[in-house]
């Protein structure tokens, strides 16, 4: 697992999702709910791209738990 800072993982949280987005209005603070680019292809991505990079697993019990940055570098942090 990639061992970062909370600093360097948002940033590159941010990356991962400005990629699946195609957006680069993409903050620390972008959900779901803020950024109408974030759709469910788009999350799907990112979901595809937080489990081969962080070998996070996504679950039934997880997968609604990635709909913003704080909470993808939170979930990450404690994985």
């Amino acid at each position: 697992m990639n061992h970062k800072n909370k600093e360097e993982l948002t940033i590159s949280i941010i990356e991962i999702v400005k990629e699946a987005t195609r957006s680069n209005n993409v903050s620390k603070d972008s959900s779901t709910e803020t950024l109408s680019e974030w759709d469910s292809l788009a999350y799907m991505s990112i979901l595809t791209e937080i489990e081969l990079t962080y070998d996070v697993e996504i679950t039934e019990e997880n997968i609604n738990n990635f709909d913003s940055v704080n909470s993808i570098v939170s979930i990450i942090q404690n994985n």
